[in-house]
C-alpha cells in the first residue's frame, strides 16, 4: 500500500448532526450540487496536515474535525483539530506514535510533538530534515503542508494561469528541493551555507592574518630554540648539571637547619611568652592589693579623726533616747590600735611595692628577649625564601640541560608547523569567493530530464485532447507549456483547468513510481474541469471530459485519489459503481434519501466561502 489513506473525516459541533464521510483506496469520486460543502471536505484534509488556512467558516457552528487515517508505518492514526486552533490531538494504535497534542507550527519552540515531524515520519523519514531555501544553502525545516499542496489542486487554483505547482517564486527553491528529496533521497546534507561575497573576503583577509600571526609567532620560538642550542653547545652540559645537583642538595641542607632554627625560636618564644603573662597576672595581683591597704588606710585615719573630734565634745550624762545616766568616762581609746594597724600596712605596703618593682624588671627583660628572638625568626624566614629562591634556580637550570635533548624536536615541530600553516596559507588564497550556488530547478531538471514530457503527452493523448500541439514541461516556469507557449498565453479558463488537472496527474503518476525514493501516494483534485465547456454532441464518447475520467479510473495506481466535482460535469455514461469506485453523492434536499451536504445541519448558501 501507499505511505497513508484517509478512512474516513468527520466534522461536527454543539447541536449540529455530525459530518461524516468514508473513503477507499483508489479512486474517490464526491459529486454534487454547489454549495453542499465538498470543496470542504478537501480543505479539512488538508487542515489535518497542518495547513494554516481554516477550511470552512465559523459560522456553520461546526468546530471539530477528526481525520482517520490508514497508515503503512505506523497503523491507525487518528487526528482531531479545532477550528482556528494551531494544535491537534493524536491517538494513534501504535505505540512508536505518541498519543497527546502536536504543535501544527513551530512558533512554540519549548513544544516536544510537531504534526509536521508525524506527518513526516507517516510518510517514511526518520527524522526532520532541512533543505535548502535560497541558492546560498541557508536551510528550513522540509514541511508536510508545501509538499501536500502539489498532490492538491484547490479550486481556488485549479484555473491559475500560472504554475498550480509552485505558488510562490520567492518560496520555490525549499518546495523544488523537498520535491527533489521525494524523487532522490538527496537534500544537499553537508553543504554550509555560503556567506556573501563581501563578507567571504572579509573572512579570508581574517584567516590570512591569523595564520601570518602564528607563522611569526613560531618563526620567533623556533630562533629561541637555536638560540638555546647554541648556548648550551659550548658547554660541558654533565659537569652543569652535577654541580646543579650539588647545590641543590647543599641549599637543601641549609634550609634543614634553618627549619630546625627556627622550630628552636618559636618554643622559646612560647617560653618567654608564658612568663611575660605570669608577670601581668602578679601586676595585677599586686595592684589590687595596694588598692585595697590604700582604703584601709583611709579607713583608720577617718575613725581616728572621728574619736579625736568626739574627744574635744562636752559631756553628755543623760541617755538622749530613755534619760538613763551614761558614764563616758567608761568609753575604751582606739588610738592605739589604730596607730599598731597602721604602721603594720605601711610595712607590708613596702615589701609589695619592692617586690613589684623586680616583677616589673622581670617583664621588661623577658619582652626585650621576645623582640630579639622575634628579630631572629623574621631573619631566618627570610634565608628561607632565598634558599627556596636558589634552589628553583637551580631546578630552572638543569631542567634547561635536560630539555637540552627536546629542542632539536621542538624546533623539527615548528618547522612542521609553518610548513602546514603555509599550505593553509596558500589553500586560503585560492579558494574562490564565490563557490558555486545552489539552483534547485537545474538538478531537478537533470534528475526528471524528459520523464514529465512523456507522460504530459500521454495523458493529454488518453484524455482524447484534439488540439494538436506538443506538450513540454519548463522548470523555469515550473509549468506545462504547449507548443512551447504558455498555457496563459493562448487558454481559456476551461482549458486552463483542464491542463492543471493534467498537470496533477502527471506529478501524482511520476511521483507514485518505483522508482522514487518516497512516495506520497495521494491526490486531490477540486472541480477538474471548472469551467470548461465542450460540444459533446460532436465528440460522442470521445469527450475530453469522458477521457479525463476514464484517466482517473485507469491509473490511480498505489494510491489514493479524491476528485470533487458537481452533478452536472460529471459524465453519466460512466457507471463508477460497476467499477467499485466509491462516490459520495450530494443533494440540496433530502428526497429519496438523499444526504443534504457534508454538513447536514448548514443549510445556507454561503457564496462568499468556496464550496
Amino acid at each position: 500500500m501507499q505511505s497513508f489513506m484517509i478512512e474516513r473525516l468527520r466534522v461536527s459541533g454543539a447541536g449540529k448532526v455530525e459530518g461524516v464521510i468514508n473513503f477507499t483506496d483508489g479512486l474517490n469520486i464526491i459529486q454534487g450540487r454547489s454549495n453542499t460543502g465538498k470543496t470542504w471536505i478537501l480543505k479539512c484534509i488538508y487542515y489535518l496536515f497542518g495547513s494554516d488556512t481554516r477550511p470552512y467558516s465559523p459560522l456553520t457552528g461546526y468546530t471539530d474535525i477528526e481525520g482517520v487515517f490508514l497508515t503503512k508505518r505506523f497503523g491507525r492514526i487518528t487526528i482531531s483539530r479545532k477550528l482556528d486552533e494551531e494544535k491537534a490531538t493524536v491517538v494513534a494504535e501504535s505505540e512508536e506514535v505518541e498519543d497527546g497534542e502536536y504543535d501544527t507550527n513551530y512558533t512554540r519552540r519549548n513544544s516536544l510533538r510537531y504534526l509536521n515531524d508525524l506527518w513526516l515520519r507517516i510518510v517514511g523519514l526518520n527524522e526532520t530534515i532541512e533543505v535548502p531555501k535560497t541558492a546560498r544553502y541557508a536551510r528550513e525545516r522540509m514541511s508536510w503542508t508545501n509538499i501536500a499542496s502539489v498532490f492538491f489542486a484547490d479550486e481556488n487554483e485549479i484555473d491559475k494561469s500560472e504554475s498550480i505547482v509552485i505558488k510562490d517564486q520567492r518560496y520555490a527553491t525549499p518546495l523544488i528541493a523537498s520535491l527533489f528529496f521525494l524523487l532522490t533521497g538527496d537534500y544537499k546534507k553537508g553543504m554550509p551555507e555560503i556567506t556573501k561575497p563581501e563578507v567571504a573576503t572579509a573572512k579570508k583577509k581574517a584567516v590570512i592574518d591569523y595564520i601570518e600571526e602564528q607563522v611569526a609567532a613560531l618563526t620567533d620560538k623556533r630562533v629561541s630554540y637555536i638560540m638555546q642550542l647554541e648556548e648550551l653547545a659550548e658547554m660541558n652540559i654533565e659537569r652543569e648539571m652535577q654541580q646543579l645537583s650539588d647545590s641543590i642538595q647543599e641549599a637543601q641542607i641549609e634550609i634543614e637547619e634553618l627549619i630546625e632554627e627556627n622550630t628552636a625560636i618559636v618554643s622559646q618564644m612560647t617560653e618567654y611568652q608564658q612568663e611575660d603573662a605570669n608577670c601581668r597576672v602578679l601586676l595585677d595581683r599586686y595592684e589590687s592589693l595596694i588598692s585595697q591597704y590604700k582604703a584601709d588606710l583611709q579607713r583608720l585615719d577617718f575613725i581616728s579623726k572621728g574619736e579625736r573630734a568626739v574627744k574635744g565634745l562636752p559631756e553628755n550624762g543623760v541617755c538622749p533616747f530613755c534619760g538613763g545616766e551614761l558614764h563616758p568616762e567608761d568609753d575604751d581609746s582606739y588610738l592605739e590600735a589604730i596607730n599598731a594597724e597602721i604602721k603594720r600596712i605601711a610595712s607590708e605596703l613596702a615589701i609589695i611595692a619592692a617586690t613589684e618593682k623586680s616583677v616589673r624588671e622581670e617583664q621588661e627583660t623577658t619582652k626585650k628577649n621576645i623582640e630579639e628572638l622575634k628579630g631572629r625568626r623574621n631573619e631566618v624566614r627570610y634565608a628561607l625564601d632565598n634558599k627556596r629562591h636558589e634552589i628553583q634556580d637551580y631546578r630552572f637550570g638543569l631542567q634547561r640541560f635536560k630539555d637540552y635533548t627536546t629542542l632539536r624536536t621542538g624546533i623539527d615541530f615548528v618547522n612542521d608547523q609553518l610548513a602546514i600553516l603555509g599550505q593553509k596559507k596558500v589553500a586560503e588564497l585560492q579558494k574562490q569567493n564565490t563557490p558555486p550556488l545552489y539552483h534547485a530547478k537545474r538538478e531537478f531538471e537533470e534528475e526528471v530530464g524528459n520523464g514529465f514530457n512523456a507522460l504530459l503527452n500521454k495523458i493529454l493523448k488518453e484524455c482524447n485532447y484534439r488540439n494538436a500541439g506538443y506538450a513540454s514541461w519548463d522548470f523555469g516556469t515550473f509549468d506545462i507549456l504547449m507548443d512551447g507557449v504558455p498555457k496563459s498565453e493562448d487558454q481559456g479558463k476551461g482549458y486552463r483547468s483542464f491542463l492543471n488537472s493534467v498537470v496533477a496527474l502527471m506529478l501524482y503518476e511520476y511521483f507514485n513510481s518505483d522508482e522514487v525514493f518516497i512516495k506520497p501516494g495521494f491526490l486531490m483534485i477540486d472541480t477538474p474541469l471548472l469551467g470548461f465547456d465542450e460540444n459533446e454532441d460532436e465528440f460522442g464518447d470521445n469527450t475530453i471530459k469522458n477521457g479525463l475520467y476514464h484517466y482517473f479510473i485507469n491509473h490511480q495506481g498505489d494510491g489514493q485519489m479524491i476528485i470533487v466535482d458537481n452533478l452536472n460535469v460529471i459524465p453519466e455514461d460512466i457507471d463508477f459503481r460497476a467499477k467499485e469506485i466509491n462516490v459520495v453523492t450530494y443533494h440540496k434536499d433530502e428526497k429519496d434519501g438523499h444526504v443534504y451536504g457534508f454538513m447536514p445541519s448548514w443549510r445556507k448558501d454561503l457564496p462568499k466561502e468556496g464550496l
